[in-house]
Order: structure tokens, then sequence, then C-alpha cells
């Protein structure tokens, strides 16, 4: 959590800052100021982070928050492990490796991160060019390929599953907004966006105004041969999605906003609350949640212990939290 801070302290600087400080009204002289790690502007879900932050500047006059494009899931945990952002987006089951150290983490676990809330499914969508000769993953083998944004959990994602079905594509490894223009200079033949299942994604949309696109979907055998090696790793069967697939199996992730046990519980537990009873009020910039009940969906898919904000609110709500979200320290009574 960063709090502002005085440059130069010189007697008339301080005197001008008093004075400054003195004329404020108390909300904004009391208010904390707080980082979000998000995702790339060209990601739709860049969209629900500044919705949700300008209804919690709204609702809340003891916090500011200010919204930070970053790299996606992996750049988040790495920013919100040092301290540079206070909550961010990030997902299950990634959130819980980070927790734990586990995977690629082995040794490296982060035990104060905590589970903020759960929202939804998100796909990993492997976008390649339709007039070309790539209709499976495995004939991704050494073409020019982006597997997400560079250093984001979807790169990381894919990276792992072309490993474990033995697929090595010539990586281009980039910002997410520059993939889309590599795929639409020709310069690359695909790349993988994390996106709604259910709802067209920006990033996508964008890069079929100069190319058709094919959607590659997941066989059975493909899907066993990943899973024998990532166990965790969660697949979905569609009818449809956005693009005109027809039905096919898709690699998912739901979509966890973490945190640490840094944020004051008081503090967290506002901003739930403020999320929890303003989901449509959200949904009118980000449509994939309309109707969604946040705690239901937290407690269900919920991997990394809650915050104690967090979990607080939600007992007071009368459900009951599964052993494995309980935070230790919360406080009894």
């Amino acid at each position: 959590m960063r709090l502002a801070k005085i440059l130069h302290k010189t007697p008339l600087a301080a005197g001008i800052g008093t004075a400054l400080l003195l004329a404020l009204p108390f909300s904004a002289q009391a208010q904390t100021q707080l980082s979000v790690g998000t995702t790339s502007q060209a990601s739709s879900l860049y969209a629900y982070f500044v919705a949700v932050s300008q209804l919690l500047n709204a609702k809340l006059d003891d916090v500011n928050h200010s919204v930070l494009e970053t790299g996606g899931g992996l750049d988040n945990m790495r920013r919100l492990s040092e301290g540079q952002v206070d909550w961010a987006m990030m997902a299950e089951p990634d959130l819980f490796e980070y927790y734990q150290g586990l995977g690629p983490f082995e040794g490296d676990p982060n035990p104060n991160f905590r589970t903020f809330w759960v929202t939804t499914p998100l796909a990993y969508l492997t976008v390649v060019d339709a007039n070309s000769d790539v209709t499976s993953y495995s004939d991704l083998g050494g073409k020019a390929f982006s597997g997400g944004g560079r250093g984001s959990g979807t790169e990381r994602a894919t990276f792992e599953a072309m490993e474990a079905l033995g697929v090595e594509p010539n990586w281009f490894r980039t910002g997410m907004s520059d993939a889309v223009t590599a795929f639409q200079d020709r310069r690359i033949i695909g790349f993988t966006k994390a996106g709604p299942p259910n709802a067209p994604d920006s990033a996508i949309m964008d890069a079929e105004t100069t190319r058709d696109i094919r959607i590659l979907g997941w066989t059975a055998d493909e899907i066993e041969q990943v899973q024998a090696e990532y166990p965790h790793f969660d697949f979905m069967a569609v009818d449809e999605t956005p693009y005109e697939t027809g039905p096919m199996n898709l690699r998912v992730v739901f979509i966890t906003i973490g945190t640490t046990t840094d944020l004051p519980e008081d503090t967290a537990y506002d901003i739930f609350k403020t999320v929890v009873e303003n989901v449509d009020t959200v949904a009118e910039s980000y449509s994939a949640i309309k109707g969604l009940n946040i705690i239901e969906q937290t407690l269900e898919r919920g991997q990394t212990p809650l915050h104690a904000g967090v979990a607080r609110y939600i007992l007071e709500q009368g459900y009951e939290i599964p052993e494995r979200l309980m935070p230790d320290e919360l406080e009894e009574g």
C-alpha cells in the first residue's frame, strides 16, 4: 500500500503543505491510495477493472484506486509479491500455484497471498489465420506464433500446454497489442488470447478486421496428453463461441482477484461488499458478469484462502466457508 510522500522538507514547503492539508476536506485527507494490477488495454477485461475502480472511487470516501496496465497474471503476481500493487487480476488455479509454490514456482511460495473474489471463466483462445494450413495445435510447430502477452499467465499456460504436446512454435514474444498488430501484418500465423468464452474479445475482434480467423479447439487426445502433465488444467466443452466455431473444447481458467494480508481487513471488507452489491452496475461496462453471484462463485471456484475482510463479510451473509478458503488470521467473534 503506498501513501503520498513529502519530497522536499524545507520550512517553506512544510508550511505550504500544512496550509494545503488544512484546506482539504477530511475525507480527502484520510484517503488511502490503492493500485490495481490489471492487464493490457487491448483486453476486454481491462474495462472490467476500470469499471470496478470507478465504482469504488464513487462509493468509498476513504480510498482512491488507480488502475495500472500490466502484462497480465504472471506480471501481476510479481508486482503483488513486491508490493507494487495492492490487488490484481490473476486466475485460478494460477493464484493457488503462486500461494503454495507449485509447478513453475516450486520452492517459491507466497504465503501472504489471499483470494479477494472470483468472477467469470476465461478461455485461452488460440487464433490463427483461417486461410492457413494450421488446423490443430500440432500444426503450430515451427510457425511464428505468440503464446500471449509477454510475461502473462496466458503465455506461461500456452508454453506449458505446447511443451506437454511436444510442439515447439517459433515463439514471437511481445505485448498483446503488438502481437495483434504482427498478426494483422502477417508476421505471425496466430496468437493465444485470454477472453470470455461467451462474449467477443476486443483484441480478437480487432485482429479479424484484416484477416479471417480460425479458433483452434482441443481434441480429447490432446486434453489427455496435457492433463497427464498438468492435471489441474481445466477444459470446457461449449456448443458455440462468439466466433461462429460450432462445438469445441476450450481450456478455461476462472478470473480471480488476488490480494495479500497487507491490505487492512476493514478496507478489504468495504471493497468486497461494494463489488458484491453492485454487480449489475459494473456489468454495464463488462456484460459477462451480469447477474453473477460473486459470493457463491468465490466459494465454489476459489482455491486459495480468502482475505480476512472477505471472509468476515461472507460469514455475515449466512454462508459457510470451506476449510480450504478459511484464512488463519480471521479473528474469531
